[in-house]
């Protein structure tokens, strides 16, 4: 049993003052004054800032590894490793559209990494392969298809952690949606071309999400049409994650999404990086992607034809982004990089908050978001 002392928390709910946070074993056992520290070990944090660790439900790979190349355990520790550097303590692996064999490999090592109770992990994102051609950016187009029983069965397999499925409803029927909701798979809408029509549908029927809001889906193109982004942005009930690196999104169209996310007092909107290899790779280095390579450059992560693949943002950066570029106070943007996702993920009784009986994974930083620690398990690192 020890206790961070000396620092400003960020709970998810609101900030303390004059606190510190006693952790015993995995779990935090509770918030006291500073003057009722039990005598156990102190940790002084000389006047940094903890929040809950963050979370990412769009890794496609770190510490120069990509999951589609190495769906198993070593591969998953050096992704996981490679963005613990950058505060992120939870993530899902994620699995862009490939081979059914591959997504098998994928999910059987998701699953035994989770039972080995190793750190980090929250579960698996199948991101594909029910995706639109039109909308596929650089998924390979040649394992994009149909829904098949085979295809459902590996997705339906992970039975530790949560599994997010990216699919076009355009593609993918909505009694299959449902059914896959009333599973527990989380569905989100996402490289699609559908009418702001379908996606209502699909929203009001077991999907929950928009993946990489902005990007690869039919935008607003008249008042007639508003697409798969004006329904998201419309519907109040459904979440939506966003890359805030300046490349994906303008910053204004943060501020948009924003405004539109958080109407009547609802936070549904949070941060993703889509990471790719270079995250935690010193120094990032370009890679291949299925039929593509991609090289770095000006920090975006590009085909020879000058396609977005994916990006090279780490969570920290987002957040600082969020604060510095688009104006969203602090523990807002906390909130953004993990309460909102450990809600989203139906994980908020455990992830998300610090609160007594929470699992202890915390993020320490500075004023300027730059992270000096983590705690993962109740094991307290220095970031290196």
């Amino acid at each position: 049993m020890y206790a961070l002392v000396n620092c400003d928390i960020y709970t998810g709910k609101q900030i303390e003052y004059n606190k510190a946070i006693i952790i015993d074993g995995d779990v935090i056992q509770s918030i006291v004054e500073v003057n009722n520290l039990p005598a156990i070990e102190h940790i002084d944090l000389k006047g940094l800032s903890v929040s809950p660790g963050f979370i990412d439900v769009q890794v496609n790979g770190g510490g120069g590894v990509l999951f589609n190349d190495h769906p198993d355990i070593e591969g998953i520790k050096t992704i996981v490793n490679g963005h613990r550097r950058y505060g992120t303590t939870d993530l899902l692996p994620t699995f862009i559209t490939g081979s059914i064999q591959g997504m098998q490999k994928a999910a059987q090592a998701v699953q035994d990494y989770m039972r080995a109770k190793l750190p980090g992990v929250l579960g698996i994102h199948f991101e594909g392969p029910f995706i639109s051609p039109n909308k596929a950016g650089v998924h390979d187009k040649k394992y994009i298809r149909l829904v098949s029983k085979d295809d459902l069965s590996v997705i339906t397999s992970v039975r530790d952690g949560v599994t997010l499925l990216t699919l076009a409803p355009e593609i993918v029927p909505l009694d299959v949606i449902s059914d896959l909701s009333n599973k527990g798979i989380k569905v989100s809408v996402g490289h699609s071309e559908a009418k702001h029509s379908q996606t209502y549908d699909a929203l009001n029927n077991g999907a929950s999400c928009v993946t990489h809001l902005f990007n690869a889906m039919s935008l607003v193109s008249s008042g007639r049409e508003i697409g798969v982004l004006g329904a998201a942005l419309n519907h109040e009930n459904s979440w939506a994650g966003i890359i805030v690196d300046g490349i994906h999104v303008d910053f204004e169209g943060v501020k948009l999404a924003v405004n539109a996310k958080t109407a009547k007092g609802k936070g549904k909107l949070f941060l993703v990086t889509d990471a790719m290899p270079p995250v935690g790779q010193m120094p990032p280095a370009g890679f291949k992607l299925g039929p593509y390579d991609i090289r770095v450059e000006g920090g975006r992560l590009i085909t020879g034809d000058g396609v977005l693949a994916g990006s090279s943002l780490d969570m920290a950066s987002a957040i600082r982004n969020c604060i510095q570029k688009v104006g969203i106070p602090t523990d807002e943007a906390l909130r953004m990089a993990s309460t909102y996702k450990a809600d989203f993920l139906g994980l908020s009784s455990r992830y998300g908050y610090i609160a007594p009986g929470y699992k202890a994974n915390l993020t320490v930083f500075n004023n300027q978001i730059h992270v000096h620690s983590t705690v993962v398990s109740g094991k307290f690192e220095m970031v290196d």
